[in-house]
């Protein structure tokens, strides 16, 4: 993990230490930050020190951290807690450890009633006589539960063991982190269709949280997860807030959906003390800041008030990494990091976007989600979900209008074929060439035009194609309407997976003859 992506969150009611789960395998179940001892402690107490650094080490920087307004204590770790192992709980047989954090531990564990391997989440033995931190765990459990949405891991039970420690059992969530993936590439430009695809989906799932009157406070690439056939999750629920106010517009214009989206919003008002439910913007307690520093929004940084906007400042974060490949504020050690979020210092980050290659639609979509001030941040995460849906489809439209233009200006004969023998697409110089209308290629086998002594050849290159090889300058002999025979020499693609073949062919029957 990079020092400037670490979670922070200190507060002076508490002196436990609270980062947030890991899972070093990669195959994140809940959360995906650094797994530290509970006794890695770091203290903050005044912005000289925060601008100073003062008493940590250059190591200290690679390890999560949790900051507290107040004297630093020490704790460690209980020695018990893997003996949870092969454990049943109800109906669920604990497996093995596969996370844990300063807060919760999570197992992964098998549903012996329905088969099927599932996550269950504890808060730590050490913590169970902390009720401040019994209220975190279960209001993370309360609101996750209550968010019923394909982005969102689902909870299947809540309870409290016979030790009396709070747990929840949720879906096993196998894949990898968008931190992952944005760190896998070789370059910017790399597998930009898929992550923006991704952010999309973040957005919208965001855009239904915020509808029910929660905020999630975390956002960034290492709480998505990217499941291992595509689907996309919001993880890490910890630090979420509720409120009851959906005053902001929600893209609904049906009465009876907006009057659902209230009620929603009423039934997730478990509102710490200390935390407003009557307003849109949330009130964190005086002097607490939760988050993780390289995304964290100025009101966060700063423990004012968060709200909505403070989520869409996180949402920018993501597509500035995607986009630039490096968060909203990077520095020289975990401290700088945190003091450029104070002060809202994005100069560097907005000058690296506008000179990076990117399109100028998701620059600008970036930096309007990164302003310093919330009220210039779109409205909600709909809004960045519609205005970058509007985008993918204009890219869309501009590729098929860009490969009609490409196909049909050549002088050469393309086409797109299935790996079932037939012609999917064919331009306009098959009709020219061969006489057959178009209608006749697209819906009889090709194999049919060819001639009966190239048919040998031709099945072999096409098991070639099969096997993922390209063909070039390869030959054979197509049928015209009119009785002759036109040679082609052929030069073409497959993608096995998807069962098609990108061919160009060139009539050199004059050459030949």
């Amino acid at each position: 993990m990079k020092f400037d992506e670490l979670p922070v969150r200190y507060h002076p009611d508490s002196t436990t230490h609270a980062p947030e789960m890991a899972n070093p395998s990669n195959k994140s179940i809940t959360d995906a930050s650094e797994v530290i001892e509970a006794d890695d402690h770091f203290f903050l107490s005044t912005e000289d020190d925060l601008q100073k650094g003062v008493g940590h080490s250059a190591a200290d920087v690679e390890k999560t951290a949790i900051l507290y307004c107040g004297s630093q204590r020490t704790q460690s770790h209980d020695d018990h807690e893997d003996t949870l192992e092969g454990q049943i709980l109800g109906r669920f047989r604990l497996e093995k450890q596969i996370a844990r954090g300063g807060m919760g531990i999570i197992f992964q564990a098998r549903d012996v009633e329905l088969d099927r391997e599932i996550a269950v989440k504890f808060l730590l033995k050490q913590h169970q006589n902390k009720p401040h931190l019994h209220r975190q765990f279960t209001n993370e459990a309360r609101i996750t539960g209550r968010l019923q949405h394909p982005g969102i891991v689902p909870i299947y039970e809540t309870g409290i063991s016979s030790e009396g420690r709070p747990f929840f059992a949720m879906k096993l969530v196998k894949g990898k982190s968008l931190a992952d993936l944005l760190a896998a590439r070789s370059s910017v430009n790399e597998d930009m269709s898929r992550l923006l695809n991704v952010f999309q989906s973040v957005c919208q799932t965001l855009s239904y949280v915020h509808a029910c009157g929660v905020i999630h406070l975390d956002i960034k690439p290492a709480n998505i997860m990217v499941g291992e056939f595509g689907e996309v999750h919001i993880m890490d629920w910890g630090l979420a807030l509720t409120t009851n106010d959906i005053g902001w517009s929600t893209g609904h214009s049906n009465e009876a959906e907006q009057n659902q989206n209230s009620n929603q919003s009423e039934m997730l008002s478990t509102t710490p003390p200390g935390i407003s439910a009557s307003a849109p913007n949330v009130d964190a307690p005086v002097n607490a800041v939760c988050g993780t520093p390289a995304y964290m929004s100025p009101e966060q940084a700063r423990g004012f008030h968060a709200g909505i906007s403070s989520d869409l400042f996180g949402l920018g974060g993501i597509l500035c990494e995607i986009l630039t490949g490096h968060p909203p504020y990077c520095g020289v050690n975990f401290w700088d990091v945190c003091f450029k979020a104070t002060k809202a210092d994005l100069g560097e980050t907005f000058s690296t976007l506008i000179a990076s290659r990117a399109d100028g639609v998701l620059v600008r979509l970036a930096m309007k989600c990164l302003s310093p001030e919330p009220g210039s941040r779109p409205a909600n995460a709909g809004v960045v979900a519609n205005e970058l849906s509007i985008y993918l489809e204009s890219l869309l439209k501009r590729a098929e209008s860009d490969l009609e233009r490409f196909f049909e200006l050549s002088l050469d004969l393309f086409c797109i074929a299935g790996l079932d023998g037939y012609f999917r697409r064919v331009n306009s110089n098959f009709q020219r060439v061969l006489g057959h209308s178009e209608r006749s290629l697209l819906s009889r086998p090709f194999m049919d035009f060819v001639h009966p002594d190239d048919r040998a050849q031709t099945i072999s290159v096409m098991s070639q194609l099969q096997a993922g090889r390209p063909v070039v300058e390869f030959q054979n002999r197509y049928s015209a309407s009119n009785g002759t025979w036109r040679r082609f020499e052929w030069t073409a693609k497959s993608i096995p997976d998807d069962n098609i073949i990108f061919a160009v062919a060139r009539d050199v029957t004059n050459r030949v003859g």
